[in-house]
């Protein structure tokens, strides 16, 4: 790779402005350090601004602090500003149950994106290259992946850009030995314990004597499925589908995922999952919801405890133990709750509200009111009533599906519950005459254009849950 191929892989395949502030990740061995090399070159030619992250892992010992050095001296010469970190992936492994591989890769992403917000970066720049595309794409399809993880790793994702992905280790070291740079090199490289380790000193090696040129073949797979990859996004794009906003995660009506294709289908329920919070999942899970859709009723177990569940409207993901607390009701004016935003102002002679989206509440009531969610054994005395009904029952009654109970907003008072937004009032709230009343608005909260609304018992004329 010459510094031309280099400067055109910046601005085109990274979409990397002129004038950008690039912070290189460089752990001093051959690859980043050729990376850095290549970054400062292209300074002058692309008005860059280049600074430099390095992290100590806390794994080698003295081998990993006399990388360290390298590195700062390395940015010495070159007049690159260096940001450093040292960081204990051993005991972050042994504390959240993970390899010691993902702990370092965790904590170092950490510092990357810490450390680009602070010096305002427009870019992170890593080393990665061909050889780590192919073992990428390999490792991925070994475990199942589908069109998603075949595309392994993009020129561009977010702040993170990678303009060395064509290039071969090979030519990396070759450019190093031209221009007189030496690198590090770490021994752990070498271990057969970690999966890319032995991919890359066994798997790949076996591959390209049965098939020469394999790894260039699996670049290839992944670029054509990055191609087809960015088709499929615009197709569901196209699609506008309507996203519910919960507490816990989100939802989406069974009705806009049934008619889908697989393909796109599979796709939509990963964007539901991205909603809901409820972490990455694998091919394998997608693809099992997916097919649930099949059925009337399921649930299906997520990773980190969440949940999806599907009801007769609605495929719901949730995360686990979300825990809502109470809100104070402010008693006039604007309050925010995880649900959405409630308004409260004195209400006009006549003015009662609906009963779902707008209530009018005696104002001795609102006083130590809160906005909670609903807790087990809760029962309420409906407007117009005398006796208590559980609410679920209620729920039940007006077709709040399971998974969506715990996002209906509950106006708690000393009196008790006042209001279950979206259902009905409490009988509670009837006023005495000529008692001073206020109007209670909820105002919803907009994860989409319909926002909240889908769940609740509304019609799009009510203008509350928006």
């Amino acid at each position: 790779m010459t510094t031309e191929e280099f400067c055109l892989r910046l601005t085109r395949a990274c979409r990397l402005a002129p004038g950008a502030h690039v912070l290189a990740a460089v752990s001093g061995g051959a690859d980043s350090t050729a990376l850095l090399c290549f970054l400062c070159e292209a300074r002058e030619r692309l008005s860059l601004k280049v600074s430099c992250a390095h992290v100590e892992h806390g794994i080698r010992g003295g081998e990993s602090l006399r990388d360290m050095a390298f590195v700062a001296a390395l940015c010495e010469r070159l007049r690159v500003p260096l940001y450093t970190a040292r960081v204990d992936a051993p005991g972050y492994a042994k504390e959240n149950g993970c390899g010691l591989e993902d702990a370092a890769r965790t904590l170092r992403y950490a510092f990357l994106e810490d450390t680009a917000r602070q010096t305002g970066a427009d870019a992170i720049a890593l080393a990665h290259h061909a050889r780590d595309q192919a073992e990428t794409v390999l490792l991925h399809a070994g475990r199942g992946s589908d069109l998603r993880g075949l595309c392994a790793m993009r020129y561009r994702s977010g702040l993170l850009i990678r303009p060395l992905l064509e290039a071969s280790p090979d030519e990396l070291r070759a450019y190093l030995l031209k221009i007189g740079q030496p690198w590090r090199e770490d021994a752990t490289n070498e271990s057969p314990e970690p999966a890319r380790n032995r991919v890359r000193l066994r798997v790949m090696p076996e591959l390209e004597r049965a098939c020469p040129g394999a790894g260039e073949a699996l670049c290839r797979l992944a670029r054509a499925a990055q191609r087809d990859e960015d088709f499929f996004v615009q197709q569901l794009d196209a699609l506008d589908l309507r996203v519910t906003a919960l507490v816990d995660g989100a939802a989406m009506e069974r009705a806009q995922l049934e008619p889908l294709h697989e393909a796109l289908r599979s796709r939509a329920i990963v964007r539901l999952a991205q909603s809901a919070g409820v972490g990455a999942q694998s091919a394998r899970t997608i693809g099992a919801i997916s097919r649930a859709l099949e059925r009337e009723t399921a649930a299906i177990n997520l990773t980190n405890g969440a949940q999806a569940r599907l009801g007769a409207r609605y495929l719901c993901l949730t995360r686990a133990k979300a825990r809502i607390e109470p809100v104070p009701l402010s008693a006039d004016g604007l309050t925010q709750t995880p649900f959405g935003t409630f308004a409260v102002r004195d209400a006009n002679a006549g003015e009662t509200g609906d009963g779902k989206a707008s209530q009018v509440i005696p104002e001795r009531l609102l006083r130590g009111c809160a906005v909670t969610a609903r807790r087990e054994g809760d029962s309420m005395v409906p407007f117009g009533r005398h006796t208590p009904v559980p609410l679920k029952k209620l729920m039940i009654e007006a077709g709040v599906e399971r998974a969506m109970r715990k996002s209906v907003p509950i106006l708690r008072g000393e009196a008790g519950i006042l209001w279950a937004v979206g259902l009905r009032p409490g009988e509670a709230c009837r006023a005495r005459e000529g008692e001073r009343t206020k109007l209670v608005t909820f105002l919803g909260r907009r994860m989409h254009a319909e926002g909240l609304r889908a769940g609740f018992p509304l019609k799009k004329g009510d203008g509350a849950l928006t």
